[in-house]
């Protein structure tokens, strides 16, 4: 016959290996309590995930007030230029791009951007 034996204190649950998420460090650091940065990360997640996937990000930067994206665009792969620098500002709602036949090209472009500011932070792929 089975034996029940209440437990006197309740154990913690302890994660799962398989559960845990390894932290990142942050690609670019936005104040989503401003409405045109919230507005960019909202833009970004919706272009770039999803089931209306615009583009693949590559790389990504924040310069003072832009987001600079290296993408790929996922509809355009028999295109001649297939990548782009995706320039996000942060103040207003503007988007504007230049198209690149290669990922080294546009992320070069990206990298080229970020040296010439003097205020960007450091990009991440």
């Amino acid at each position: 016959m089975p034996c029940h034996i209440r437990r006197t204190s309740v154990s913690a649950p302890r994660p799962h290996s398989s559960r845990t998420v390894p932290q990142l460090p942050a690609q670019a650091v936005l104040d989503l309590s401003q409405p045109a940065e919230r507005n960019a990360h909202d833009f970004l997640l919706r272009m770039s995930s999803g089931p209306d996937t615009s583009w693949k990000l590559l790389a990504l930067c924040r310069q003072e007030s832009m987001l600079l994206c290296a993408v790929q665009w996922v509809r355009c792969k028999r295109s001649p230029k297939p990548f782009s620098l995706v320039e996000i500002s942060l103040v207003e709602q503007a988007v504007h791009w230049r198209d690149y036949a290669t990922a080294v090209a546009a992320r070069a472009e990206l990298l080229r951007c970020t040296l010439a500011a003097p205020k960007a932070e450091a990009c991440h792929e």
